[in-house]
């Protein structure tokens, strides 16, 4: 999985071939078939590892928080992002690999839902739906990961702050309420302005 990590941030998904993968792990193309049937299912599990890792980080900053679901959303969509600045490759198979990723149904947006959940219950996010919500989010989040990747951002900090705050407006808190989850202690931690 460590090489096809490397090539498919090297090259992208599609150029690169289970050969190429096999010959930079230093295995047989059998040993490959054992673990995986083909090389998609290679990528969604690549891509699954790479969220569980995330969810662990995540659930860390979560617990040393407040219980306010804003910082909780804040912190999450934050290391999201940040993960294009510090691991652009993982961020980039995040987002083009991971198969079905905004089904409110599945077990790795249980901790997403939740939050939203419990900010809904709090008063604190006024939404239409859990569903729309998650799609809000997990879209901005991808869509900036890709501005991130794309694009010659001047203070990629900055830019992250303005679409945590933009997220956080669209699920109901207005502008100062934002911008005060996201000045929260455990959030700074992560570099937003």
């Amino acid at each position: 999985m460590a090489a096809a990590e490397e090539l498919f941030g090297l090259q992208g998904f599609a150029d690169v071939s289970v050969d190429e993968i096999t010959a930079r792990a230093g295995v047989a193309k059998g040993s490959f078939y054992n673990h995986f049937t083909d090389k998609a299912d290679l990528a969604h599990h690549l891509a699954l590892e790479i969220r569980a890792g995330m969810r662990e980080q995540i659930g860390t900053l979560r617990a040393s928080s407040s219980d306010d679901a804003a910082v909780h959303v804040a912190i999450s969509m934050g290391s999201f992002m940040l993960l294009a600045i510090e691991r652009p490759s993982r961020a980039l198979i995040l987002v083009n690999l991971l198969s079905n990723p905004t089904d409110a149904a599945s077990p790795m947006n249980a901790r997403v839902r939740s939050t939203l959940q419990a900010g809904m219950s709090s008063g604190r996010f006024r939404m239409a739906s859990i569903e729309s919500a998650l799609v809000l989010v997990l879209g901005i989040v991808a869509a900036g990961i890709r501005d991130l990747l794309e694009q010659r951002v001047k203070d990629p900090d900055q830019r992250i702050a303005e679409l945590v705050a933009h997220g956080l407006c669209a699920l109901g808190l207005d502008w100062s309420e934002a911008y005060e989850s996201i000045a929260s202690p455990t959030v700074r931690r992560l570099r937003l302005r």
